[in-house]
């Protein structure tokens, strides 16, 4: 059921539409290997795929996982052959114009796609964020598009930093961005009303964009005994007292 749920939310980004979908649940419960099992299926239909993690300990780190997961998609694209790259590489430019060292600066392997990028002046530190929100904003209408759709997966959203949640807020309440689907995952129980993760979401979808959430539950003594039926198998009455210990 949750699988099908994600796969549905991907169709309707392949018409044009942008969405967030929130995985929420208890670390362990399977949020993750959720997510896998719809990459495959995605990537089939062309879409591009990429994956970040929020750390614990790294939360003093603006868009940590932003990096990581963008850093990932550069290496897609430089897998792809040269006439596909050379059309990526100019999409990318127009977009960013005199600033793509904004976006190298957070996504340092986008470099070699476009190339050095000039310096840009130096700002305040609230007009810089600003200026790389802006910025961003035009790189990713650069890279979604119909032929391929974008997915971006972001675990741990509980350690999101303040910078990233503005940006990934900045996403989705910008209506001009299409063909995108954020996949969100995050420890329910770490979060309680007032946390900033669950003030941005309450945010967006106040909006009126596009916000879905996918609440996973811990397996019960019928999922593991129905496991272990198959596994060992056996009947379920044989694994009964099995199922009881684990």
């Amino acid at each position: 059921r949750e699988t099908d749920i994600l796969l549905k939310a991907f169709e309707r980004i392949t018409r044009g539409k942008c969405e967030l979908m929130l995985i929420a649940g208890y670390s362990g419960v399977g949020k993750t290997a959720l997510v896998h099992q719809v990459h495959k299926p995605m990537t089939e239909k062309r879409a591009y795929f990429s994956a970040g993690k929020f750390d614990q300990y790294k939360r003093d780190i603006p868009y940590s996982a932003i990096s990581l997961a963008f850093n990932e998609f550069c290496h897609y694209m430089l897998m792809e052959d040269s006439e596909t790259l050379k059309g990526r590489r100019e999409n990318i430019l127009d977009a960013v114009g005199s600033n793509g060292q904004i976006i190298i600066d957070v996504i340092a392997d986008l470099e070699l796609v476009i190339g050095r990028q000039p310096a840009v002046a130096s700002v305040g530190l609230v007009e810089a964020q600003n200026r790389f929100n802006l910025i961003f904003h035009n790189f990713i209408k650069a890279v979604c598009a119909q032929e391929h759709p974008f997915v971006l997966f972001i675990d741990d959203l509980q350690w999101a930093d303040s910078a990233s949640l503005k940006l990934l807020k900045g996403l989705m309440l910008d209506d001009t961005i299409k063909y995108m689907l954020i996949i969100g995952a995050y420890r329910d129980n770490e979060v309680q009303r007032g946390h900033p993760f669950i003030e941005a979401v309450d945010e967006v979808r106040k909006s009126g964009a596009t916000v879905s959430t996918i609440e996973l539950d811990n397996l019960q003594q019928g999922d593991i005994k129905q496991l272990l039926s198959d596994s060992l198998l056996s009947n379920k009455q044989q694994v009964t007292a099995l199922s009881e210990l684990i």
